[in-house]
């Protein structure tokens, strides 16, 4: 309990919300566009290889791209292989709109 003697508040025990719980977090960059005829949006993850897809929404595509870049980096984890994330800056093509989406393995 919080009291006058003791300045600290009350800790809850470890969590795997808490940062010392050691989950993984990866950055999750997708650039995408909307075609106009079709109403679809397209895109792909910037970051990592030969991750794109299509969706009816943003919304879609976003569930789909970030379950394609956690099934392929817990592949990579699992056969013991470095993530070939791209280190270098990545940005979008013209007309294309960019979302930063934090992935936990």
């Amino acid at each position: 309990m919080f009291s006058a003697l003791n300045d600290s508040l009350p800790q809850l025990p470890d969590s795997g919300c808490s940062p010392t719980a050691g989950a993984a977090v990866f950055q999750c960059i997708v650039f995408f566009r909307r075609d106009e005829e079709t109403g679809r949006v397209a895109g792909r993850v910037a970051n990592y290889p030969d991750i794109s897809g299509a969706a009816s929404d943003e919304r879609q595509l976003l569930i789909l791209l970030t379950r394609e870049f956690r099934d392929a980096l817990r592949r990579c984890q699992a056969a013991g292989e470095e993530f070939p994330l791209a280190v270098d800056e990545v940005l979008p093509s013209a007309g294309e709109q960019q979302r930063f989406i934090p992935v936990h393995l």
